[in-house]
């Protein structure tokens, strides 16, 4: 597991997506009604994908992604919260790198986990904690894919998983905003690892399912 750590500045109790989003339609609505033209907007975020990889041919007639990771939508969880889906966009990378070149098999691939878990830490005390900013929260997520081929000509099958963790620390006076691009680099960077790990093991595990 990585540690990353982040120090940003503008203190702002920790909030949800959602709630960021109420307010800001809240303040949005209040400047129509004074006239202000100034629009409130929070960092709009691209999805993360991986079409500019090379393509990964499997020798099947068909090719199953799925999900079967279901949110807590509750604490510690807060991977509801991220501006881009994690388990979403570790199912786009069966769309976007695998290939089907024809065949009676079939590759099934399937995401087991996309989960981030927050733990608070704890602070400094006293005159010393008055001086200190501190790493307030940190967030695990995990990633877990497993991918299954068969044959039914044939009879092979053959199955291999993955799982990829990272974990950040974000500081106490970090804003909304910060905390959420810290997320998003979460999501790149765990992304970016299950692309290279997945990739290897099926090269090595599903070779014979490969053209």
């Amino acid at each position: 597991m990585r540690e990353t750590r982040f120090r940003f500045s503008e203190a702002l109790p920790a909030i949800t997506r959602r709630t960021a989003l109420a307010m800001v339609g809240s303040a949005a609505a209040g400047m129509a009604v004074t006239g202000c033209e100034t629009e409130a907007q929070l960092p709009k975020y691209a999805a993360i994908t991986f079409s500019h990889r090379r393509a990964i041919n499997v020798r099947a007639g068909n090719i199953v992604a799925r999900t079967t990771f279901v949110k807590p939508l509750k604490a510690p969880n807060v991977e509801h919260d991220f501006p881009v889906d994690l388990g979403k966009t570790a199912e786009r990378w069966a769309h976007d790198r695998l290939a089907t070149t024809g065949g009676d098999g079939t590759l099934t691939y399937t995401v087991l986990d996309a989960s981030v878990v927050e733990t608070p830490l704890e602070k400094t005390d006293g005159i010393t904690g008055l001086l200190t900013t501190d790493q307030s929260e940190r967030y695990e997520g995990t990633v877990r894919v497993r991918v299954e081929a068969e044959n039914p000509s044939t009879g092979q099958t053959g199955e291999t998983e993955v799982a990829v963790k990272r974990s950040f620390t974000i500081p106490e006076d970090a804003t909304f905003n910060e905390r959420e691009k810290v997320w998003y680099q979460m999501t790149e960077k765990l992304m970016a690892d299950l692309d290279r790990q997945l990739e290897a093991a099926i090269q090595k595990h599903l070779s014979a399912f490969l053209d």
